[in-house]
C-alpha cells in the first residue's frame, strides 16, 4: 500500500443562480455593519482634524486621545465649535484619564477663532491598593472583591495584578456586589458609599466599603388557588428546586414560568399563573407564596397555513405538520417540527405562531424566508502520489421547489477522475424515512493500464432526518 501525502487548498463560494430570488440580511447585521462603518469614519476625522490641540499630555499619545474622543471630535468637525461643544470635549477627555486612574486631572479649554485648545494638568496616576470590607458576615470578601474590581478588570489583563484607582468603576463594582447578596436572599442588604484613602507616600489609593447585610430570606409555604387540575404535591414537584434556593424577586416571578411550561406541554395552551409574595409577612425569613392558576380547557392542533415562500412549494412545509391535525397541543412538538424544518438548510428564518380557533382548536400560521438554495464551489491542490487535482461541485436544495436536494461533483487528477451524482428525498412518499440515490463514476491508473467502474444505489436510512440508520442497501457496479 503506497502512502499518499497531499495538501489540499480549497476555495469555495456560494453564488446565487438564475431563478433565484435574493434574500435581504438580517437588520442587526446590517445595523452593525453600519455602525462599524461609522465609528471609522469618526475616528478617520479625528486623526485629521486641526481644530483640536493638545497641551500638557504626557501619559497618552495624541493619537489615543483623538481616538478617545472621535465622537465629540466629528460633532464640532460637522457643526462648529461652539463653548457647549468645547465644554463636552472637556468633559470627555478628562473622563478617559479618570478611567485610567488619574483621579486629579484637571482640564481647561479656550477657544481661539475656530480652534480649540485643550490644556491638561495630568496628575500622577493613582492605583488601586487595599481593600477592606466591614459587616460581610456571610460573604468572603475575595469574592465581594472581584465584583469591585470587576469594572476595571475588563478594561486590563487578568494577568496584570496592579490596578488603576477609578472611583466610578469602584461604586459600579459596589452595585454589582449588592445584586449579588439579593441574588442570595439578602433582601435589605445595603452597600454605603466607598470611602477613599489617598496614602500621603504614594499614589495608592485604599478603599473601606461597608456593608449591612440584613435578614437571609428563604422560601416559605407555597399555596394553590383557582383552577389547579392537578394536586399540590404534583405542582410543587415542578418547582422544587427553586424552593430549596434563597427568596428573591426573579426566582418568585420564575415560578409561573415552570408552571406554564407544565401545563402548556399537557394541551393547556390558555394556562395563566400568577405567583405572589411579600417578605413582610415572612416568619424567621421564611416568606409564604401564593400562586394562582386558570388552567383553562385543553387545545388540539388543527390547520396549517404558509406564509413568505418565493421558490418553495408551501405543501413541503405544511404537510410536515398534518400528522398533528386532531392530537392534543404540544410546544415540544412544535419544536421538533421546527428543528427538523431548519435542519434542511431551506430556512433563513421560520417562525411559528399557535392561533387559537373557535373549538379550542389552534391554527398554525407559519412565516418563512427562504435561505440561498444553489451552490458552486470548486477545489485546486496537489497530491504526491496523483499529482494535480482540480474539483468542482453544483448543489441545489430546493430542485424545482420540492425541497429535494441535487449534488453533482466532479474532480479530475493526474491519474484519474471521479464524479458523482446524488439525489435526495428526505421525506419519502411524505412519510419520516428518507430516500438517496447515487450514481457515480471513476476512472483511476494505479499502474499502466488504465481502469474504470460506473456505480450507483440508493439507501433508506430510518426515521429522516433525526435518525439516519441504515436498513437497506442496493448497488451494482460495473468495471474493466
Amino acid at each position: 500500500m503506497r502512502q499518499v501525502f497531499s495538501v489540499l487548498f480549497c476555495l469555495s463560494m456560494a453564488a446565487e443562480l438564475c431563478g433565484q430570488t435574493a434574500i435581504s440580511e438580517p437588520q442587526r447585521e446590517e445595523r452593525d455593519k453600519a455602525h462599524q462603518q461609522a465609528e471609522k469614519a469618526q475616528q478617520k476625522a479625528a486623526l485629521r482634524s486641526a481644530a483640536i490641540e493638545f497641551r500638557g499630555a504626557t501619559a497618552f499619545k495624541e493619537k489615543d486621545l483623538r481616538t478617545a474622543l472621535k465622537e465629540q471630535i466629528t460633532t464640532v468637525e460637522q457643526y462648529g465649535l461652539s463653548p457647549a461643544r468645547a465644554d463636552d470635549v472637556a468633559f470627555f477627555l478628562a473622563l478617559f484619564y479618570r478611567k485610567h486612574g488619574y483621579a486629579k486631572v484637571n482640564v481647561h479649554y479656550s477657544i481661539e477663532g475656530d480652534r480649540l485648545r485643550l490644556d491638561i494638568q495630568e496628575g500622577p496616576q493613582y492605583t488601586l491598593g487595599e481593600v477592606r470590607f466591614v459587616g460581610n458576615q456571610h460573604e468572603p470578601a475575595d469574592k465581594l472583591f472581584d465584583y469591585l474590581v470587576g469594572p476595571t478588570r475588563e478594561r486590563y489583563s487578568k494577568l496584570q495584578k496592579t490596578l488603576p484607582f477609578v472611583a466610578a468603576d469602584i461604586q459600579e463594582g459596589a452595585d454589582l456586589a449588592q445584586r449579588f447578596y439579593i441574588a442570595d436572599g439578602f433582601l435589605d442588604v445595603k452597600f454605603d458609599p466607598a470611602q477613599d484613602h489617598y496614602r500621603s507616600d504614594s499614589a495608592v489609593v485604599d478603599v473601606t466599603v461597608t456593608v449591612s447585610e440584613g435578614r437571609q430570606y428563604f422560601f416559605g409555604n407555597l399555596s394553590f388557588t383557582g383552577s389547579t387540575v392537578y394536586d399540590p404535591s404534583t405542582l410543587r414537584g415542578q418547582v422544587e428546586d427553586l424552593l430549596k434556593q434563597p427568596y428573591t424577586e426573579a426566582r418568585v416571578a420564575d415560578l409561573p414560568r415552570r408552571l406554564q411550561a407544565y401545563f402548556k406541554a399537557r394541551g393547556y395552551y390558555d394556562i395563566k399563573v400568577e405567583a405572589t409574595g411579600d417578605p413582610t409577612s415572612a416568619v424567621n425569613g421564611h416568606v409564604p407564596v401564593q400562586v394562582a392558576i386558570s388552567a383553562g380547557p385543553i387545545y388540539h392542533f388543527d390547520s396549517t397555513t404558509v406564509s413568505g415562500l418565493k421558490r418553495l412549494h408551501p405543501g413541503y412545509v405544511t404537510r410536515r405538520f398534518s400528522s398533528l391535525e386532531g392530537k392534543t397541543y404540544s410546544p415540544d412538538v412544535i419544536d421538533e417540527k421546527f428543528r427538523i424544518l431548519m435542519r434542511s438548510g431551506l430556512f433563513n428564518l421560520l417562525q411559528i405562531k399557535p392561533v387559537p380557533m373557535n373549538g379550542n382548536l389552534l391554527r398554525l400560521d407559519i412565516y418563512a424566508e427562504e435561505a440561498k438554495s444553489k451552490e458552486f464551489g470548486f477545489s485546486v491542490g496537489y497530491g504526491s502520489y496523483v499529482g494535480g487535482i482540480f474539483g468542482v461541485q453544483y448543489r441545489d436544495r430546493d430542485l424545482f421547489g420540492y425541497g429535494r436536494p441535487l449534488t453533482t461533483s466532479f474532480e479530475i487528477n493526474q491519474r484519474g477522475y471521479k464524479g458523482e451524482i446524488l439525489w435526495e428525498d428526505p421525506f419519502l412518499f411524505d412519510t419520516e424515512f428518507a430516500f438517496k440515490a447515487r450514481l457515480s463514476a471513476l476512472t483511476f491508473d494505479l499502474t499502466a493500464t488504465p481502469s474504470s467502474s460506473w456505480a450507483g444505489g440508493s439507501s433508506f436510512p430510518e426515521k429522516s432526518p433525526s435518525n439516519m440508520k441504515q436498513v437497506s442497501r442496493c448497488r451494482f457496479v460495473t468495471s474493466r
